[in-house]
């Protein structure tokens, strides 16, 4: 019993710890600004642009080593098991006159030839050697300006990814401010099509409503069951997209804090050639491609050195040391000798089995697929932003229509019910105003959300998308 009596109560004690923390989580609730700063942060695609930022300005560190000196120090332990001996001639009998040997005999008994090794057993080296490129043919420079418009270029391609990652934010963003309205659109008719049904059968029942009239309102709310349904579904499919774009957990409960409203751009009072102009101009992608260019061009600069000469200096600074049997920890530094030396060297390249002359023409070749790449890509540019041009014109001119068409839906359905009321139409005339008023209601809220992306698609294809609107 005195067990139990204390288990029990901890037991309680740890589930209301439990239940106090799950239901201290709360929502995460997004604004489009926030989003966008997620986005920024948490996003994949945005984290490896910025990694390749960080190589690609690496690179230029390291493409200034080919023309910088070159210090290594060094260190050789060398040991001959067996040391190799050459034969030559024997000198010391070859410089004395064939008279000696009479008067020394020891002379006229000497070898013609002597066996003689060179080097011994243990050999210590250690020193330092600095190499210094005096001319590389424009190799070395030239590679430092590609890897310079290497890095812009790169810095360019992460500047697209932000720009079309705040598009696609706000696109996420506003399909679950879309779906909420849907929702709200959607309840409401549900509501108007239960008081529908609450007056036809209260008229029924005092005999001045038919039973079809009774019949036709229950099958518009029966009708109007699933699309609600579907719009609960659909909200719920948006905020998943939004986790996606933001990189959230799947886990995570999100809820969308906005709402549309239609602000008069000044950015769409520009005229198409302005904004094409603009867009040559200020996409990103347009500014890589000249990079890219630029790095065509400077790699023909590289293929063309492989043609031309190298110079290269070269000095030696070190020390020498050979003993027979002796191991290196008798060694003294007086036993080693220093050696110093200094050498310029020339390479010219005379033939390399015709490697140089295709690397040269590729390097050609590449530059002139790269100048059809940017005729190619600035025709795509015109027609991207004639697209969202014409784009956002409709998207406003549907608004204006849609906004009219809500006012004029919801008098009409007014007057049916009033009419109906009064006996002076039928309940068909009731549920097409019903009808009506949602589907204007439902291409307000769309209209709305057209128009919002067809500012940020303005934005975006003219390379100024640089925030939310």
């Amino acid at each position: 019993m005195f067990f139990k009596s204390k288990i029990v109560p901890l037991f309680f004690a740890i589930l209301l710890i439990i239940t106090s923390s799950a239901m201290a989580k709360e929502k995460l609730v997004l604004t489009l600004d926030k989003s966008v700063d997620i986005a920024f942060e948490k996003n994949p695609e945005i984290q490896m642009a910025e990694k390749q930022v960080a190589k690609s300005r690496a690179s230029v560190w390291e493409a200034y080593s080919t023309i910088l000196p070159q210090l290594n120090v060094s260190a050789s332990y060398q040991h001959s098991w067996d040391i190799q001996s050459n034969t030559i001639p024997n000198f010391v009998k070859l410089m004395m006159p064939p008279e000696i040997g009479s008067i020394i005999p020891a002379f006229a008994n000497m070898p013609d030839y002597v066996e003689i090794a060179f080097g011994l057993q243990n050999a210590y080296r250690y020193g330092a050697t600095l190499t210094q490129p005096l001319y590389l043919g424009g190799a070395g420079v030239a590679g430092i300006k590609i890897s310079r418009a290497a890095q812009r270029a790169s810095e360019e391609n992460l500047e697209a990814k932000k720009q079309n990652l705040i598009y696609q934010t706000a696109n996420a963003f506003y399909a679950c401010l879309l779906t909420q309205q849907v929702i709200k659109v959607q309840e409401e008719a549900f509501a108007q099509a239960e008081a529908n049904l609450s007056v036809v059968t209260k008229k029924y029942n005092v005999g001045t409503a038919s039973g079809f009239d009774k019949m036709r309102a229950q099958v518009e709310i029966a009708n109007l069951k699933p699309q609600v349904i579907s719009a609960h579904n659909n909200y719920k499919s948006a905020l998943t997209g939004l986790r996606v774009v933001l990189g959230l957990d799947k886990n995570t409960d999100i809820e969308v804090k906005g709402s549309f409203a239609y602000t008069q751009d000044e950015f769409g009072s520009k005229t198409l050639r302005e904004l094409q102009d603009m867009a040559i101009a200020n996409r990103p992608e347009v500014k890589a491609l000249e990079e890219q260019k630029y790095i065509t061009q400077k790699s023909v600069t590289i293929a063309r050195s492989a043609f031309l000469p190298k110079l290269f200096f070269q000095t030696d600074y070190s020390y020498l040391a050979m003993k027979q049997n002796e191991p290196i920890s008798k060694l003294a530094q007086s036993d080693f000798s220093k050696g110093f030396t200094s050498a310029i060297s020339l390479s010219i390249p005379i033939f390399t089995g015709f490697k140089n002359a295709k690397h040269y023409q590729k390097a050609k070749l590449d530059q002139k697929i790269m100048l059809d790449t940017s005729r190619q890509l600035s025709n795509g540019i015109f027609a991207q932003v004639e697209v969202a041009y014409n784009k956002y014109e409709e998207a406003k001119e549907k608004y204006v229509a849609a906004n009219k068409s809500v006012d004029l839906a919801r008098e009409a359905l007014r007057l049916a019910n009033m009419m109906y009321d009064e006996g002076a139409n039928t309940q068909l005339d009731v549920l097409n105003s019903q009808l009506a008023l949602r589907q204007a209601r439902l291409n307000y809220v769309s209209s709305l959300y057209e128009y919002q992306m067809a500012r940020y698609q303005l934005r975006k294809v003219t390379g100024n998308l640089k925030g939310v609107l």
